[in-house]
């Protein structure tokens, strides 16, 4: 029950990966198996901003200190949306330009400005994917390639081949660069379906009639999930998406409809 694969990148050996397929981990147990856990059942901590880059503030209210840490002073409060300059970071505290002001914010509620361009941008990396194979745990296609690789067997028990493919999670995840800035053919998978569900600081739960192009239809219960993008149609009954659908399907843009179990979750600053 479960898939396993190796991939090398920048040196770095990439081990076992379960996500997605319809049956995944625990909230838990994925959170340990990234190794990313602040404190047992809290979510995935996301990439924050990248230094010489614009960011924009997440919470409600952040405060701008002046020093990295709760210790020091606080020169201003800045509402959710606030836009402001990387200079550096250190130990997760950001050295941030808002207007006049420079100070220290911390990390946690900072996320790349518009990042990767936008919903167009996105869609377009949904439409290179489509063809690609289902890989339970994978993450990675290159567009334009003939090897789109093979799936075999039932989820959660099939079998991989080729060196590109993806599961919801996965494919979702590069679609809309989280929690960073990745390329589509560097085999990666650092989003479960639990965190899509979960995760604050990258998105926010819409309303469902108001979908729009680009937002997630997700549900995580009980250990299983699944996550696709919306295109377009009816929210509430037959529409167009992008999903890794499964093993015997791949990565497909097709008609279909979602039960009431899904929320609809839509990236930050769009």
């Amino acid at each position: 029950m479960q898939s396993t694969r190796t991939c090398v990148s920048l040196g770095l050996l990439c081990s076992l990966l379960w996500f997605g397929c319809g049956s995944e981990l625990t909230a838990e147990q994925a959170l340990e198996a990234e190794g990313t856990v602040d404190a047992p059942g809290t979510a995935f901590s996301a990439e924050s901003a990248r230094v010489g880059e614009p960011a924009e503030v997440t919470a409600t209210s952040l405060n701008l200190r002046s020093g990295p840490g709760t210790s020091y002073a606080v020169l201003a409060s800045m509402p959710q949306g606030t836009v402001v300059e990387v200079l550096s970071e250190s130990s997760g505290w950001y050295k941030v330009t808002w207007g006049s002001q420079t100070g220290f914010c911390s990390g946690d509620y900072l996320t790349p400005y518009a990042v990767s361009g936008g919903v167009a941008q996105a869609i377009s990396r949904a439409q290179s994917g489509v063809g690609f194979s289902y890989w339970w745990g994978g993450g990675c296609w290159d567009p334009g390639s003939s090897a789109k690789g093979s799936c075999s067997g039932s989820c959660p028990s099939c079998t991989h081949s080729g060196s590109y493919g993806a599961d919801c999670s996965g494919y979702v995840a590069k679609v809309w660069q989280v929690p960073g800035a990745s390329a589509v053919s560097r085999c990666s998978h650092p989003y479960s379906t639990y965190n899509f569900d979960n995760e604050t600081r990258e998105w926010r739960t819409v309303a469902r009639g108001s979908a729009k192009q680009g937002d997630a239809f997700v549900y995580n219960d009980s250990g299983a999930g699944h996550i696709f993008l919306f295109d377009n149609g009816d929210p509430w009954g037959w529409m167009k998406a992008y999903e890794a659908k499964g093993c015997s399907y791949g990565i497909v843009h097709g008609s279909r409809t979602a039960g009431s179990s899904y929320k609809v979750i839509r990236r930050d600053g769009f």
